[in-house]
This record gives structure tokens, sequence and C-alpha cells, in this order.
């Protein structure tokens, strides 16, 4: 009996920890299949790709994902490669696209992605005026999904563009997008989305850029292809989230569980104790401390108490009905600079009440 009562205790707090262990697992594992996040293929929330994907399913356009280099290696002319996030691609990546032969879409890319594939096209700061409104004009290129789509909102990166390349869009000597031989670079990835699809051109330019060949490879690089991509890139989303969500748990049940501490309360010693031992400990402790205020405001309290009872007067009465001639000095005096005044307090006290009837 005395061993499950402890067992019955602990059941309930194990139950639970178990059931918030595999809600977790189980929401991760959902977060990480349900095709979710920026630009996915398959995805259904606002920042995935699977309107446009659907689409162009539509029209006859096959659209395959890939996310190793080699996959793209022999993509050839017949198919567009629209890269998701070419900050991951790494040097093999965007060794893989340059002898591709395809037509590249790149979606706001890094410095040296541009160098590889893109000559020509510099990412630099945008104007104030741009970032404020995000509208740019007529598209000013021969490029046919921009002359498709006509006006844009367009609020993410914009390129410096020399010759041969050719900015569309321009605004105060930057463009949105710019096309580089084979190669379109587009500074944000809203027109793509799920919830801008249906708004301005996004439609005509995204399914123009990515429909000119009968086969689109959605190129989503794998972090840890390229060698060179930050460890927090490696881990799964899903592992993420889980992670989170156990943190969470495991403080609501700190919060739940946890010991709440209230007023305090008097308990009965175990033992009985010597008075003369509780006062020698407790002087030890004042002494070690060099609490001498402390120990002449006891002693003081003390001599007030005696003397109030023997005058039959209340605890709080003044020191002058106390002890009229000495106990202004005595009772309400300054803190005994060192150990032998504190001494010398202690056998005045000791006097006046010997004195006092």
């Amino acid at each position: 009996m005395t061993l499950l009562r402890p067992v019955r205790r602990a059941r309930g707090p194990v139950v639970v920890g178990a059931l918030v262990v595999l809600a977790a697992v189980v929401l991760a594992i959902a977060g990480a299949r349900a095709g979710q996040g920026l630009l996915e293929p398959d995805g259904v929330d606002p920042e995935g790709s699977g309107a446009l994907v659907t689409v162009l399913r539509e029209q006859g356009v096959r659209v395959d994902v890939a996310t190793r280099p080699e996959d793209v290696v022999d993509a050839g002319p017949d198919t567009t490669v629209l890269v998701a996030f070419p900050a991951r691609l790494g040097t093999a990546g965007r060794v893989a696209l340059a002898h591709a032969g395809s037509d590249v879409v790149l979606v706001a890319p890094d410095a040296p992605t541009l160098e590889a594939l893109a000559p020509g096209v510099r990412v630099t700061r945008p104007s104030p005026d741009l970032l404020t409104t995000g509208v740019v004009p007529a598209p000013a290129c021969p490029l046919p999904a921009a002359v498709a789509a006509g006006p844009l909102t367009l609020d993410g990166a914009v390129y410096e563009v020399d010759p041969p390349a050719v900015g569309c869009y321009p605004v105060d000597g930057v463009a949105p997008v710019a096309v580089s031989g084979h190669t379109v670079v587009v500074g944000d990835a809203t027109p793509f989305t799920n919830d801008a699809l249906d708004r301005d051109g996004n439609a005509a330019l995204s399914l123009t850029l990515l429909g000119a060949h009968p086969r689109v490879l959605w190129y989503l690089p794998d972090p840890g292809a390229g060698g060179d991509a930050p460890l927090a890139d490696l881990v799964p989303r899903g592992v993420v989230w889980g992670t989170v969500m156990l943190l969470l748990a495991g403080l609501a049940a700190a919060l739940w569980r946890g010991r709440r501490l209230g007023p305090v309360v008097a308990e009965r010693l175990p033992v009985r104790v010597a008075a003369a031992e509780t006062t020698r400990g407790r002087a030890a402790l004042y002494r070690r401390l060099g609490a001498r205020g402390r120990a002449a405001a006891v002693l003081r309290a003390d001599a007030r108490r005696r003397l109030a009872a023997r005058r039959g007067l209340p605890p709080d009465a003044p020191t002058e009905a106390l002890a009229p001639d000495v106990g202004k000095d005595l009772l309400d005096g300054p803190d005994p600079a060192d150990d032998a005044a504190l001494v010398r307090l202690a056998d005045d006290l000791d006097e006046l009440l010997r004195s006092t009837p």
C-alpha cells in the first residue's frame, strides 16, 4: 500500500505529459506534411504556390519538384527552372544551373547567384518612394511576361542593370525585374503566391514566365546540398515547431504543478531546545555577521518590555516613563561602535533592570 501511493500521485502528471508529447509529435508531422511555407509547390497557405502549380498543370505544363543539383543538370532547353530560394544553392547548385541550358527564373537571388547566373544584374537599395508605394510603372522592356502582366505592385529587392542585361519596371535607375540571357530575376516572391495570384498582373507574369515551355522544374534547393548553408536551415521545420511546442507545454506544466509560495507558517519544533542554547546560537550568528546594531536592538527591546511590566505600562510607553533618569541614552542611544561597546551596553541594561523595582 505504501508503494502504490506515490505511483498513484505520479499517474496524473505522467499521463498529461505523455498526451502533450504525443500531440506535439502528431502536430509536428502534420505540419511537415501539410505543404505549408513560402513558395511550396503544393502549399495551400497564403504564402504557398499550390494555386499557380494547379493552373500550370491545367494548361498542360508538367511541374516537377527538384531538390538536388543533379536533378537540374539535364533539364534541357524545353524546361523552365524556377529557383525558389537561390541563397541555398551553393556552388554545386549554381554550376548545375549554368550547365542546364534551361530558362531560369530566380526569386530574390543573392549576390553570388546573380554573379554566376545573371551577369550585369546587381542587387541594390530601393529608393524611399519605391519602398513606400511599391507601385511600378509599365514594364518598359521586351520580356513577354512583363508585357503581358502590365503594371504591377512589387515590394521586394531591386537591381541595377548593365547592358546587355535589361531591367523591367524601372524606377529611379533600378528595376524589380531584370533579364540577363536566359535568366529572369524577380525581386519579390509575391507574384507566385496563392494570396496574390489574382491581384494586378501577377497571374499573367507568373504564368507567362513559367508556361513558356512544356515543363517546369520547381527547384527547392536542399539547404545542405551546397555545403555552405547555416545550421538553422538544416533543421526540418517540423522539428523546430515540435521543440517549441514541447517547451511551451513544459512551461504550462511548470506553472500548473509548480509550488506556490504563501505566507510564512509557524511550525512547532520537533524537540524542545533549551533557552540558553537558543540564545547562544543566535548570539553566535549575530557575532559572525557583525550585527551589533541588531543585537543592541534586541537587548533594548527586552529591557523595555521588562521595565514596562514592572511599572504597569504598555510595551510602547515612552522612554521618559520607563527610565526617567538614564533611560534615554541606554534605551534610545546609537548602535555600539564595536564589541566592547556592545558588552558595556548589555552590562548597563542589566544594572538598570537591577536598580528598577
